[in-house]
């Protein structure tokens, strides 16, 4: 016997099973609303309505009143999950083919949906620090962040310091080990409220109380000084907070990592 296709494929291979199926998990629950959407011809419309029933994506649990079935409502939150997806990568397309997505851990590259308001901000010819004060301006005001940084910059750091309520930065290796050649680096250090880790990472992020900052690095692997993805939605800060927190997790207290590297600790 012949596997039947795959729910998510049935419904995609039809523009008009994929709207329906959508309208119907967005409250459309009659054949009247969902042909006042002109989602399609009416005769598309009925064969739709036919079709992801006879699936089991949707049913009449009163009369005349369609509703999504439990594998309808999955298959319709992950077809516009894919869309949200296909949003973020439109918003700038020059932006994801060139840089590394794959520095992020897993669970994050297929959440980008969440960032769905962002933008990017790209230095320019004249204004060659725009990314940068862009990342400068979200600091200074804030009165909570939480970063992680790759490399140092020292225009970062003291906007990061000024104004924060007990701060959590996590350091990559290469720029802390860069950074205690020249003085001691305690878990503390850079002031009374900060609390700094160190992991092994190759992306930037900044999680202030009412913005997402991040910066992937190009395809070679290199750190992108001149472009800055920014959000301000709640569900994008969400993504970033989590991110954060998945990332300090793991990371190792500055102490220990300073200790492990055999250098001497204030």
């Amino acid at each position: 016997m012949e596997n039947p296709q795959p729910f998510i494929e049935y419904v995609l291979r039809s523009g008009a099973r994929t709207d329906v199926l959508l309208a119907i998990a967005d409250g459309s629950d009659s054949t009247q609303s969902l042909l006042n959407r002109n989602l399609a011809s009416e005769s598309a419309v009925y064969n739709a309505l036919t079709e992801l029933e006879n699936r089991g994506l949707i049913h009449v649990p009163r009369r005349k009143r369609w509703a999504v079935t439990g594998t309808g409502s999955v298959v319709a939150d992950l077809i516009e999950h894919q869309r949200e997806t296909e949003r973020v990568l439109r918003t700038d397309i020059d932006y994801w083919r060139n840089h590394d997505i794959t520095v992020l851990p897993r669970p994050f590259r297929s959440c980008l949906a969440d960032l769905a308001d962002g933008e990017i901000v790209r230095a320019t010819d004249t204004q060659p620090s725009r990314a940068v004060r862009e990342v400068e301006k979200r600091l200074e005001p804030a009165t909570a962040a939480s970063v992680i940084a790759p490399v140092f910059n020292e225009r970062y750091s003291n906007a990061f310091l000024a104004g924060c309520d007990n701060p959590r930065l996590v350091l990559g290796e290469d720029v802390f080990a860069d950074l205690i050649t020249d003085a001691d680096v305690g878990e503390n250090d850079g002031g009374d409220n900060l609390r700094t880790r160190v992991a092994d990472v190759a992306f930037a992020l900044t999680v202030t109380d009412d913005c997402l900052l991040f910066s992937l690095p190009l395809l070679d692997g290199s750190y992108d000084a001149q472009t800055e993805f920014v959000a301000e939605s709640e569900r994008a800060r969400c993504w970033g907070t989590e991110l954060f927190e998945y990332i300090w997790k793991d990371a190792e207290s500055a102490t220990a990592y300073a200790e492990s590297l055999d250098t001497n600790v204030r």
